[in-house]
């Protein structure tokens, strides 16, 4: 006898009020929970009046979401039974991030495109908690992709006396963190990053191919020499779906484990 998934009626769980159409949301929630194995293969769904319930939506939404998922084969609708989770979405494919491999080294599943390349004119900017500002930097813009699909915007400043030392042919083709690593002139010492997840902008959703206000991950790179000057900040802007964080935990390094925990310094 097929289980019927059984929701939590104590909270009422709230959808985004960012212009993100509730049809759109309230699939993503359920396509989640086949995902992450909460709602199993022969599962039936809650009923139209439960849903319309817990998430405080009309019926038209709930039809309009149902309806999306049985487009992508993961329910099926059947007369007088209900509604069953007949398939599981596709496994995302992990993000690189590595720093070390180019993209004709990964099967040309990666791949690039230069947008834009000049001196700098204050496209980004350089906090002082980030390190020195050094002056000039060169700006340049790529869009990868990634099995032919755009993931993720990169904008970069970086300082010009490495950038003329480096043969302008190999900043069309490599990636740069490969360039600054293997350069002798960036004299790199120290490389830090931070992740933010926010709202794409007009720019990024044309890019990227999402909707505007879908949320990304933004990545802040920063390559600091001895001096903690900025040869380079990368700023990159990733889809958020297909997102891997996958990190080794050092348990010979108790501040390292604290920091991957989130803790704060005290």
């Amino acid at each position: 006898m097929p289980k019927t998934a059984e929701l939590k009626t104590d909270t009422k769980p709230a959808l985004r009020e960012d212009g993100t159409p509730y049809n759109v949301q309230l699939a993503a929630v359920i396509r989640r929970q086949i995902a992450d194995g909460a709602l199993q293969i022969g599962d039936r769904l809650p009923t139209l009046k439960q849903l319309v319930s817990t998430y405080g939506v009309s019926s038209m939404t709930v039809r309009h979401a149902l309806a999306r998922l049985e487009e992508e084969g993961l329910i099926s609708a059947e007369r007088g039974r209900g509604t069953f989770v007949t398939g599981s979405p596709a496994p995302d494919q992990q993000v690189p991030y590595q720093l070390i491999r180019a993209p004709g080294q990964v099967g040309g599943a990666l791949s690039f495109r230069v947008l834009d390349s000049h001196p700098a004119r204050d496209e980004l900017s350089i906090t002082p908690e980030e390190g020195e500002a050094a002056a000039p930097y060169q700006y340049m813009k790529r869009i990868f992709s990634r099995s032919g699909a755009p993931f993720v915007m990169g904008e970069y400043l970086v300082e010009s006396r490495v950038h003329a030392a480096i043969p302008e042919g190999q900043w069309a083709t490599e990636l740069i963190s490969t360039l600054l690593f293997d350069s002798k002139d960036a004299a790199l010492a120290h490389v830090r990053q931070t992740f933010r997840v926010i709202s794409s902008t007009p720019e990024e959703a044309e890019m990227l191919g999402i909707r505007l206000h879908d949320p990304v991950m933004r990545v802040r790179r920063i390559f600091l020499d001895a001096q903690k000057r900025v040869v380079c900040l990368a700023q990159l802007v990733y889809r958020t779906d297909g997102v891997v964080f996958d990190i080794n935990i050092d348990l010979e390094n108790r501040n390292r484990l604290l920091e991957l925990g989130g803790f704060p310094e005290s």
